[in-house]
């Protein structure tokens, strides 16, 4: 396939929402509208008489008419029903119903009762968002289109998807689980001029740490409507390496919208003496609908008034909320997200100051008390990058793949590659297993504050956190580079002559407690604080040099204009090589 075959799309389908991207004309993605000018669109489909409702039209549906609204319908694809837990079944919407074993829906449609599978509904769901993107680009024919699927999809989900899509329509070039599709939509492995992720309609980003552009330690948190994922993934100078996901399929946005529904609903019958009661599906579903549009809004102010009209027995409410009440409601969303995080790093060995970058995923994640929590969790040099917009990031790292697909000649060797992989998760498929770096591989020089060294990174504090004995490891192969890998350096020298030490380490955590920053407005209240409150505990990675690997005399040919540049290889085998010089002359195996 080539550009001029026509345009493709990315498509993320969520349980809550789904949403559709394409690349623009300056080789952007973003984020289409349908004809109302929404970008997030309920993946919901509700039926009235002759009418049938899709995306967010349907959402009114659920106060009046709820039993013949269908949502919550993507995970159940390529499972039967005994497959199903409690909580895929408890809906406020259709009931699913066991129709000779397949999870279907029991509706009305124009007077007459109709039963609908999974596949059925998501076939209708997906024609949609297809027909909401040939109407945004105007007749330009859709070639192909990348969709994201959960991590823990199964092969047989896959398959099933694939399927729906293909009967909507959609030429699927290919699925991708979310979270890669979210590191994408960062362009992480590609970094322009040493800087963090940008955003795409133009912001600049933050410089990254020198040295670390290429290799970092990346985590994934995506908090959607119903799940909460969070996935580590080592990226090393253009790929990418899973080291672990954890999952919760039952606490999400709604969890939140659940637990302030109940707190409004106390209000309610505070204020006014009427009750709200669990059978008054009416009520619920406006508290609901008017809880989730307020979330919106605190995701970007302090404070929202909340306002529905004739919420129980015709008594209209009113009443404010804050960011504060929502992260009251929120606290068991937060606890599982880090708790989730704790079981990902311990399933990797790895602890929260191995972590260069956190992603922000999902809908929920646009709230500042999730970014609070993670702060507090994760180190302060460790960076939350949210400059896309959270709903967005999933869609537009599917269209960027979508575009990368597109754009390769189909007789290239990469274009086989990516069409030819099996439907399954990334461990189990053979073609993505590697061998890579155990131990991390480098330099070792005098403490660069005695020495004068800029072989270092991050700034004077961190560094000489990371000093040994006197000397400073300086990681040149990180662990978990996928092999064969190659790292180029250049060393400045002073003399006509210069040695370099290259050791394989063994890194460990190293914890300080310094005396905590103080704000103006904590001066005079220090004395009141408890001694241990005075200091906080800062986490390092450090690296003592466990092994030597080579040691090379650079020769005075090889230096020009007081330095030399470095080569250090490792092929397939594990077997390493060092080259010196602009020529590449082999100067030492190992």
């Amino acid at each position: 396939m080539t550009e001029s075959a026509g345009a493709v799309i990315g498509i993320n389908l969520g349980q809550s929402y789904g949403s559709i991207a394409c690349i623009n004309q300056h080789g952007r993605a973003d984020v289409i509208a349908n004809e109302d000018g929404e970008r997030q669109l309920a993946t919901r489909i509700a039926f009235d008489g002759d009418q049938v409702y899709l995306g967010n039209q349907a959402t009114p549906q659920l106060v009046r008419n709820s039993a013949n609204v269908i949502d919550k319908f993507i995970n159940l694809l390529g499972r039967s029903y005994s497959e199903l837990s409690d909580a895929d079944k408890q809906r406020n919407s259709s009931p699913v119903v066991d129709v000779n074993g397949v999870p279907s829906f029991r509706v009305q449609i124009d007077g007459k009762e109709t039963v609908l599978s999974a596949h059925d509904v998501a076939v209708r769901y997906i024609r949609s968002l297809f027909l909401t993107a040939k109407d945004f680009l105007s007749g330009v024919p859709i070639a192909g289109a990348v969709l994201s699927v959960p991590l823990n999809y199964s092969p047989k989900q896959q398959e099933a998807l694939k399927a729906a899509a293909t009967e909507a329509g959609l030429i699927v070039l290919q699925l991708i689980p979310a979270p890669a599709a979210a590191l994408t939509s960062y362009k992480l492995t590609s970094p322009q001029g040493s800087q963090l992720p940008s955003h795409p309609d133009g912001e600049e980003g933050q410089a990254y740490l020198p040295g670390s552009e290429l290799d970092r330690t990346v985590l994934v948190v995506d908090v959607g409507g119903t799940s909460t994922a969070v996935t580590l993934v080592h990226a090393r100078s253009g790929l990418y390496t899973l080291l672990a996901t954890e999952i919760n399929p039952s606490v999400g946005g709604i969890t939140i919208d659940d637990a302030l529904a109940t707190y409004l609903s106390k209000e309610f019958t505070k204020k006014t003496k009427v009750p709200i009661e669990a059978s008054n599906h009416r009520a619920w579903a406006k508290l609901r609908n008017a809880v989730e549009q307020t979330k919106r809004t605190l995701s970007a102010s302090n404070s929202a008034q909340i306002s529905i009209e004739s919420l129980a027995d015709g008594v209209d409410f009113s009443n404010p909320v804050n960011r504060l009440r929502i992260d009251i409601c929120a606290r068991k969303v937060w606890d599982e997200v880090q708790s989730l995080c704790t079981k990902a790093l311990q399933k990797a060995g790895l602890q929260s100051a191995h972590v260069d970058e956190v992603i922000l995923v999902g809908g929920t994640s646009r709230l500042q008390g999730l970014k609070d929590n993670l702060e507090a969790y994760f180190p302060e040099r460790t960076h939350l990058t949210d400059s896309i917009d959270a709903d967005q990031a999933i869609a537009r790292g599917c269209a960027v793949h979508a575009q990368a697909i597109a754009t390769t000649e189909e007789s290239a060797p990469e274009h086989r590659h990516l069409t030819s992989l099996p439907l399954a998760h990334p461990s189990e498929i053979k073609e993505l297993q590697v061998r890579s770096i155990a131990k991390p591989i480098g330099l070792v020089v005098n403490d660069p504050s005695t020495s004068g060294s800029s072989l270092s990174n991050g700034n004077a504090e961190e560094v000489n956190r990371r000093v040994i004995d006197g000397k400073l490891f300086v990681p040149l192969i990180p662990t978990g580079t996928p092999l064969p890998a190659r790292r180029a350096f250049t060393l400045s020298v002073q003399g006509s002559s210069a040695l370099i030490n290259l050791y394989e380490g063994e890194e460990s955590v190293r914890v300080d407690k310094v005396e905590r920053p103080k704000d103006e407005d904590e001066e005079e209240d220090d004395e009141d604080l408890d001694e241990e409150d005075k200091y906080i505990e800062v986490r390092t990675v450090v690296t003592k040099p466990s092994k030597e690997l080579a040691k090379v005399v650079v020769p005075k040919e090889a230096i020009q204009k007081n330095s030399v540049r470095v080569e250090i290889r490792v092929s397939t085998e594990g077997k390493g090589s060092i080259l010196l010089g602009e020529a590449k002359t082999l100067a030492l195996q190992f």
